[in-house]
């Protein structure tokens, strides 16, 4: 009798650890990761219209390292914002990028790797009093090593024409690393390419929005993992059709991990959608689904990360997309030019808004009131409103409030 109550004892333990597995499986340590790129909001965006880009040394930098932070820069600033256009002359913004420190060094250092390997052999007697001849085996040994630091600095100022500072902003990158002489360290000029890549990436952040890749875990459980190399091969609208496509589970907790890998694919869409507003709306999606996931299975330890990720990129967005807006509505910023040796330079006159900037900072995601008052407070207006334009404004989205905040100011 205790013995087959011993026996049932262990089949519900051993029951219980499965059905526990099944459920844990959903997040290990050991599954499937993909890599996303959202953007991150910069500091303080610079307006749209033409950059020229200058590099400057206050530290030992090389000749070379200027001239790579200078194409790389002027690369990365037109990457990161189509709405800038990096041009040699006569431009409206002047960005200046000033190395302020570089220290490159190498030292020749041992690490310690763990390995097995044989060494050599040895003679022993077995139980039976007979030699024999064993492996001898080495399980960890120092090897040949060097370690390589670097530490770059860089300070980003923009000014308009007239000298007046947009930005100021200051930056470091550093690398400190160890290599296996065997293995073949990284050459000088490699290693100054990381640390060049690193800087202006970190640089360019300051004043445009920049991508920071983030480690993203997708859940395993059930029909779900079969699903999985859609988004390690970065198909997200067929990764998300077929998720859908998928009989919901009649488990609500195994049903969760269908809906955490929803938003992710919701997210991984955000990052990648066209326009701010359109991820904003796939964040909103993300943000749902990851917290019905959380909703069905609250004990999923993995779905807290997800959660306020997406929570802070969703806010991240909203942010970009008002400050997207309150450049739209901000005057265009004149190119530098030259005045006349024979008559003085007149001022520039105040642009009106117009149609098609009320429509651009609709498509920014500025919503009505917001809308109203940039309308309100535009030091001129030149509002096109006849049938076709109506039309044309009603077709983009514009309301009857905003297109009566049009007619009124145009009175």
């Amino acid at each position: 009798m205790m013995r087959r109550l011993a026996l049932a004892a262990a089949t519900l333990v051993t029951l219980s650890t499965a059905l526990d597995a099944q459920f844990r499986r959903g997040m290990l340590s050991e599954g499937t990761e993909i890599t996303l790129y959202p953007l991150a909001p910069p500091v303080v965006l610079l307006p749209k219209g033409t950059v020229r880009v200058e590099v400057r040394n206050g530290s030992g930098a090389s000749a070379r390292v200027l001239e790579r932070v200078q194409e790389r820069l002027a690369r990365q600033l037109a990457d990161n914002d189509d709405r800038l256009e990096v041009v040699a002359d006569n431009a409206a913004v002047r960005l200046v990028a000033t190395i302020t420190e570089w220290k490159e060094s190498r030292r020749n250092s041992t690490k310690y790797v763990s390995e097995t390997r044989q060494v050599g052999t040895k003679e022993v007697i077995d139980k039976n009093g007979k030699k024999k001849t064993e492996a001898v085996y080495e399980y960890g040994r120092n090897r040949p090593s060097v370690v390589i630091s670097a530490t770059a600095g860089l300070r980003i100022e923009a000014r308009t024409a007239d000298e007046t500072v947009l930005a100021d902003e200051s930056v470091t990158h550093a690398i400190n690393d160890e290599y296996l002489v065997d293995a073949g360290p990284p050459s000088r000029d490699e290693i100054q390419d990381l640390l060049i890549d690193g800087v202006v990436q970190r640089g360019a952040a300051r004043v445009t929005p920049g991508r920071q890749p983030v480690r993203v875990a997708l859940a395993r459980a059930d029909a779900v993992e079969r699903l999985n190399p859609l988004a390690q091969n970065r198909k997200w609208t067929e990764w998300m059709t077929a998720l859908q496509a998928l009989a919901p589970h009649k488990d609500p907790r195994r049903e969760a991990y269908r809906a955490h890998n929803m938003a992710i694919a919701h997210e991984a869409l955000a990052y990648e959608a066209g326009s701010t507003p359109a991820a904003i709306d796939h964040l909103q999606h993300a943000r749902a689904m990851i917290t019905e996931a959380v909703r069905m299975n609250g004990s999923e330890k993995y779905f807290e990360e997800p959660r306020d990720r997406i929570a802070r990129s969703a806010e991240a967005y909203e942010k970009l997309a008002a400050m997207y807006a309150t450049a739209a509505a901000a005057r265009p910023m004149p190119a530098t030019s030259k005045p006349s040796p024979t008559s003085p330079a007149k001022p520039s006159s105040t642009a009106a808004m117009t149609n098609a900037e009320v429509i651009d900072l609709r498509k920014a995601g500025l919503d009505d009131e917001n809308l109203v008052a940039a309308i309100k407070e535009a030091p001129s207006a030149q509002f096109d409103l006849s049938p076709a334009a109506l039309k044309a404004l009603l077709a983009a989205k514009i309301s009857n409030q905003v297109i009566a905040a049009m007619r009124t100011r145009m009175r």
